[in-house]
């Protein structure tokens, strides 16, 4: 009985305490959870993985997971996913993560902790000693410094793109500058055009007048010349008349000379 009881009253005083270790680590993990949302926006987790691995609060296929599941299509999920793992480490995970933190996101280990970071590294340094550390400041160097030549040689890219692009861009002002002359040439001729188009149907009009006038002649001359022939007519029958009346003068007038010359004779 007396085992029992001690069994019992040993057992009394673990959950309390397993309890209270759980009470805590929910009260830390509040912290991050009302920040999450800031968290997931910010964080890059490829840039975290190496150390919590280092620390071995997550393994390769927590990092498998996280870096390349299919399920996990945005940086903010595979934030988010890796936060539920981190989460399901307990202090260690809390810990690992501050620490992370404090290496790549100081802004964030701020505001979290509202502390200034120190990248002490002491759970790195717990795991794997001051060796560890070095190895792993070590990679994170060498890691700086290809991010650095990659971004020298974006920014040469960058530069060389800047100036096809400023050289492009110098051509298209020529372009835009002989096309403004185009247009401009474009519009003095439209200008002249529509003179020249006044002025040609100005002298269509001119034209259809005198072609009306000229028609218009035309019947006058056709009966000018109608009329003269009729006058002609006239003219002809007035000299045949004429030489009739002038035949019979003739012919009276020598009817009265012979008249004269016999009546002259009579005695």
């Amino acid at each position: 009985m007396n085992v029992i009881r001690r069994t019992m009253e040993s057992d009394s005083g673990q959950i309390p305490e397993e309890e209270e270790e759980d009470s805590e680590q929910d009260q830390l993990w509040e912290r991050i959870e009302s920040k999450r949302y800031a968290l997931t926006k910010s964080i890059n987790p490829s840039k975290l993985t190496d150390y919590l691995r280092q620390c071995k609060v997550i393994d390769e296929e927590d990092e498998d997971e996280v870096l390349r599941s299919h399920l996990l299509t945005t940086r903010r999920a595979r934030a988010s996913r890796l936060l539920d793992i981190l989460r399901s480490r307990g202090n260690r995970g809390y810990e690992a993560f501050l620490e992370s933190l404090e290496l790549h996101y100081a802004e964030l280990y701020k505001l979290i902790t509202g502390k200034e970071p120190t990248r002490c590294c002491s759970l790195l340094v717990v795991e794997e000693g001051y060796e560890g550390l070095t190895q792993f400041l070590m990679n994170e160097a060498v890691k700086l410094q290809k991010q650095l030549k990659d971004r020298d040689m974006e920014v040469h890219r960058l530069h060389g793109k800047c100036e096809a692009l400023q050289e492009g861009n110098k051509q298209l002002y020529q372009h835009h500058q002989e096309l403004r002359g185009y247009q401009e040439r474009y519009s003095k001729l439209k200008e002249e055009f529509e003179l020249y188009n006044n002025e040609l149907n100005k002298v269509k009009e001119e034209n259809y007048l005198l072609a009306l006038r000229y028609t218009q002649l035309n019947e006058e001359k056709s009966m000018a010349m109608t009329r003269t022939r009729e006058l002609q007519l006239e003219n002809d029958q007035m000299r045949c008349r004429l030489h009739g009346i002038q035949e019979e003068c003739a012919m009276a007038k020598r009817l009265s000379s012979k008249l004269k010359r016999d009546t002259e004779k009579m005695p």
